[in-house]
This record gives C-alpha cells, sequence and structure tokens, in this order.
C-alpha cells in the first residue's frame, strides 16, 4: 500500500523537529559541538517515538489493511521504524551541510504466487532508486568539477564520468535488501472504505498476492563508488597533471 506508505511517512516527517548544522564558517568549533550533542538528544527522542508510533500504526496496517509480514520477516512495527529513522538520517559534508543519508522508493506488486508478486515490486522500486542514482550522480559529479574548476574537463568526458558511476551503481541494485516488506491475499472492508473515489482500492481477485517493498540506498556508499569511478575515468585523462586530478573531491 504504497499511498498509506507515503502519506505516514510525510506525517513522520512533519512532526519530527530536527536541528540543523549552519555553514561551519559562521560558527565556533563550541558550536558545532553543541550542534551535535543538541543532534543526538533529538535523534534520540525521534527513534522514542518512531517505536511508539510504530506500534500504533501496526493496528491499522493489519486490521484495516490486511498486510502481514512474509514468513522469516522482522515484525511490521520493526520494519517502519527503522523505515522511519533511516528516512530521518542525515549525512553530513566537508562544509558542515546536511543533507538525506539515503534515497528510497517503494514497489507494488500483484501475481498468482508470492514470490513473483515480490519480484514485480522489487524491479518496480529498483527503476526508480536508478532514477534517483543517476541524478545523483550527475549532480555530484558536475558540482565537483565545477568546484575543482578543471577546466579541460569537457562535457563529453563529464557524460562518460557520469555513465561509468552510474554503471558501477546500477550494478550494485542486485544486492538491495528491502527494509519494509508486506504482504496480503485480501484486503478488510475498513480498508476498501478508507478510500473514496478514484483512490478507492478495488478487491484482490480470489487466488492473487500482493506484496509491497521499500527500498533504501545509502549516499555514503553511492558517493564512494562515485569518487572511485571518477578518479578511474579521469586517471589517463589528466595522467599529464596529477595536481588536478587529486584536487577533484580531494582524491
Amino acid at each position: 500500500m504504497k499511498k498509506a506508505l507515503l502519506i505516514l511517512s510525510a506525517f513522520f516527517l512533519m512532526t519530527a523537529i530536527m536541528p540543523t548544522l549552519v555553514d561551519a564558517q559562521v560558527k565556533s568549533r563550541k558550536e558545532i559541538r553543541e550542534s551535535r550533542l543538541v543532534r543526538k538528544k533529538a535523534l534520540k527522542q525521534l527513534k522514542e517515538k518512531a517505536i511508539k508510533e510504530a506500534r500504533k500504526k501496526e493496528k491499522e496496517y493489519r486490521k484495516v489493511y490486511g498486510w502481514r509480514e512474509l514468513e522469516g520477516s522482522k515484525p511490521i512495527a520493526k520494519m517502519l521504524q527503522d523505515s522511519w529513522l533511516k528516512q530521518e538520517e542525515k549525512k553530513t559534508d566537508a562544509d558542515f551541510n546536511e543533507t538525506n543519508a539515503y534515497i528510497w522508493a517503494t514497489g507494488n506488486g500483484v501475481a498468482a504466487t508470492q514470490s513473483a508478486a515480490k519480484m514485480q515490486a522489487m524491479e518496480l522500486a529498483k527503476v526508480e532508486i536508478a532514477g534517483l542514482i543517476k541524478s545523483h550522480v550527475a549532480a555530484l559529479t558536475t558540482s565537483n568539477i565545477a568546484n575543482a574548476q578543471l577546466s579541460n574537463i569537457d562535457a563529453t568526458t563529464t557524460q562518460s564520468i557520469v555513465q561509468s558511476a552510474k554503471t558501477i551503481t546500477s550494478a550494485t541494485l542486485s544486492n538491495i535488501k528491502p527494509v519494509v516488506i508486506l504482504m496480503r491475499k485480501e484486503i478488510p472492508r475498513k480498508g476498501l472504505k478508507k478510500a473514496s473515489g478514484k483512490k478507492r482500492e478495488k478487491q484482490l481477485k480470489a487466488g492473487m498476492t500482493e506484496v509491497q517493498v521499500m527500498l533504501f540506498y545509502d549516499l555514503y556508499q553511492l558517493d564512494f563508488q562515485v569518487r572511485d569511478a571518477i578518479k578511474n575515468e579521469l586517471k589517463d585523462k589528466l595522467k599529464d597533471n596529477e595536481a588536478e586530478l587529486k584536487k577533484l573531491m580531494g582524491l
């Protein structure tokens, strides 16, 4: 139930109050340390809130929407808690600017078997993740090339770098595991009445299974892979100018 997950995530993000670090140039070391302590405390409070909210929402997921865990999976409450915390987790760059530590996507699949439905859901989510990776890689690459002021990097070379990094990161999607994975064979009457108009859900056909997944991709890991791809791509092109190569992204 993609809509339910997105609405729930949006609600949780709106209600969570997370302090943000500002430019290190206008903050003393003491202020930065204090900001980190405040953030650490806020994360602890967020985790406690996530546990409580997840337990409440688990009942709704089961009774209203008919979702269940797959055999061997974590309880629904634990999966929801993990997904919320990942959405709130931040990574900090060298200038103390904060961005999300993960990118994420959801996917739904309906098939006659659970395995086929899961495969469909995973593929749809991976397609969305791949698009987000492409955008992130392109932005990261062009930004760092511009910041490093590498005058002899033309548009064709930039594109080849992006393509190289994209190939590396896309290959790792084969090993990505869902943080949330749910299944159901029927939707309770409450769930069917919950939505209205065009958004109203339809009952699953007899013998069909629906699976929903939520995937997360670690941007720390992605950034390291991008750095390696750029380094390898530029190794020959900048062999006569080692200083420029080192200047790019601090390689």
